[in-house]
């Protein structure tokens, strides 16, 4: 499930006028190749050479070590690439050390705009702006030597020999490649996609744990889609190839090591969930109020909309569905929950069953017990589901999960990571025992308090991650999903995020979306037909704008603690 690098691990970047050298080194600064990589400034042209033929002119250039290639984009004015200057060490799986980019650069093939008129260089100005927004959103991941974006699952079950021996570019998951597309100049040949490093955009955290003298580690990894990718309320429901908004794969891992007897020396164990937007036609456009109503346009055959996500899935994941929807049966969200109801009677799915839990209703006035209702409920399906195992020393030795839970809120955010995290930990249990690091199959985890704090709080963790990607805060509830319990600050910090959510989503979240749609290649940048304007809010604001709304917004949060200090 891991390899030797097939991607160079960091570079040296050396800058001239008219040339970019990339130069391969090993984590510990040694060179690490005796080629390197050419690319012309002016033409845009990539080339290998060999630094015996042709050596770097180290002495003219401006050097730089960086940790590897995003990849290129083109803007008005020409290429940019973009590179990570910095990034942290979140840990390692299966000895494989994985990555957070915390730092990146983005350097333009020509170093002067005079070039262009005074409207494309405005536009160039803020399309470089929304390059560096997405970047500074946080979230993106790498390995080298592991695949980020594939399951454990699914690289035992279905990784051929051949597939295998394809650079790590082509082997990666395009539905979890952020910069599939910037890497295009790097896709000609085996050597140049050496330089190519697929980034994972979503959440990647690693805990060392111990119960009970075992010692193992705990991983949590969310693959956040690129399709339908976007932010809260300009992105909803499904497209017509069956992609949900919002989609998140996440997978718990657990890898245990012990010194001997079955089930084997080392072993690898998962768990996988989904998280989407209602497998639905249907938007909810921002609108300054504080939830807009849901839309279903009355032509739209949403039939055809839960049974082509369904079937997307079933294909993707095989196996059992349990579609778990955790909305509200009154008010606004009534409709759109009623109508995913109805059509999943009515497609009948002979792979998929339904399970309706009124979150806010059944957990109202602080009755977090009463999620053991929906715990019941699914619990045949964790038992029969299963997850995946493997003995690393005997790779037969193998067993996999065979069904899988897809839930959903509104925003598939705070109620869906509660719920997530109360079926991951159950699932773990099972795991658990069956590698004997517990002896009772029906323990609470929760009587074993340090292994209880970092479970929760690296779910905990996973929900703020994914609530800022798609809604610009961290997640709300998180005080329960971490202590188990809600607080006084924990609802104060509720009410300070749900109001920045609502100036965001209305003021800021059109700009955002822009800049994803611009990041994925939805967009391209053509200098000869530029857009008439950005769409920064509901009320198309120019920078001025924004400026004057940022002022409102600040005075606003700081009213806000005032009245709750």
């Amino acid at each position: 499930m891991s390899s030797t690098a097939d991607v160079y691990e960091r570079f040296n970047l050396y800058s001239l006028p008219d040339t970019f050298y990339l130069e391969p080194r090993d984590k510990y600064g040694v060179v690490a190749s005796n080629t390197y990589l050419e690319i012309d400034r002016n033409l845009g042209d990539v080339n290998i050479r060999r630094s015996t033929d042709f050596p770097i002119p180290v002495v003219e250039a401006e050097v730089q070590p960086i940790y590897g290639i995003v990849g290129v984009i083109r803007l008005v004015s020409g290429n940019y690439l973009i590179v990570i200057k910095r990034a942290e060490l979140v840990g390692t799986i299966n000895n494989s050390e994985i990555y957070h980019i915390t730092e990146t650069d983005i350097i333009p093939y020509k170093k002067t705009t005079l070039h262009l008129t005074e409207r494309q260089a405005w536009f160039n100005r803020h399309f470089l702006e929304m390059i560096h927004l997405v970047l500074a959103t946080g979230g993106f991941y790498y390995s080298t030597t592991f695949d980020l974006t594939h399951s454990l699952q699914w690289l035992s079950e279905s990784a051929t020999p051949t597939f295998k021996q394809l650079p790590m570019i082509e082997r990666a998951n395009p539905r979890f490649v952020w910069n599939r597309h910037l890497c295009a100049p790097f896709s000609s040949s085996v050597e140049l996609s050496r330089y190519a490093l697929p980034i994972m955009h979503g959440f990647v955290g690693i805990r060392s744990c111990i119960i009970r003298g075992s010692s193992f580690k705990l991983a949590l990894i969310s693959r956040r889609s690129i399709h339908r990718a976007g932010v809260r309320f300009y992105m909803r429901g499904t497209d017509s190839m069956g992609h949900s908004a919002n989609f998140i794969e996440t997978e718990q891992i657990l890898e245990f090591e012990k010194s001997g007897g079955k089930p084997g020396k080392k072993a690898l164990t998962s768990f996988i969930q989904m998280r989407g937007s209602i497998p639905l036609y249907w938007s909810q456009k921002p609108n300054l109020r504080w939830q807009p109503l849901p839309t279903m346009k009355p032509a739209d055959d949403q039939l055809d909309a839960y049974v082509r996500h369904m079937r997307l899935q079933h294909q993707i994941y095989g196996g059992k569905h349990v579609i778990v929807n955790l909305v509200n049966t009154k008010g606004r969200e009534k409709r759109i929950g009623g109508e995913l109801e109805r059509v999943i009677h009515v497609a009948n799915l002979d792979f998929a069953r339904y399970v309706g839990f009124d979150f806010h209703r059944e957990v109202q006035s602080l009755n977090w017990d009463r999620l053991s209702i929906l715990k019941d409920m699914l619990a045949p399906e964790l038992v029969d589901f299963g997850f995946f195992y493997s003995a690393i020393d005997n790779p037969s030795d193998v067993r996999f999960q065979l069904g899988f839970f897809r839930t959903n809120c509104m925003d598939c955010l705070d109620r869906t990571n509660v719920v997530q995290a109360m079926l991951a930990k159950e699932s773990l249990r099972n795991q658990l025992f069956f590698l004997g690091i517990i002896d009772n199959p029906n323990l609470d985890l929760d009587v074993l308090e340090d292994f209880s704090y970092i479970f929760k709080n690296l779910w905990a963790d996973n929900g703020d991650e994914c609530s800022k990607q798609y809604a610009g805060t961290g997640a709300l509830k998180t005080d329960f999903t971490r202590i188990g319990k809600r607080t006084m600050n924990g609802a104060i910090n509720d009410g300070i995020n749900a109001v920045t959510r609502y100036f965001k989503n209305n003021f800021a979240d059109g700009y955002r979306q822009d800049a994803i749609d611009l990041f994925l290649g939805n967009f391209k940048v053509d200098p000869n037909a530029l857009p008439e304007r950005f769409d920064t809010s509901v009320f198309r604001l120019d920078a001025t704008g924004g400026a004057i709304i940022g002022a409102i917004f600040s005075t606003a949060m700081v009213i806000l603690c005032l009245l709750i200090s």
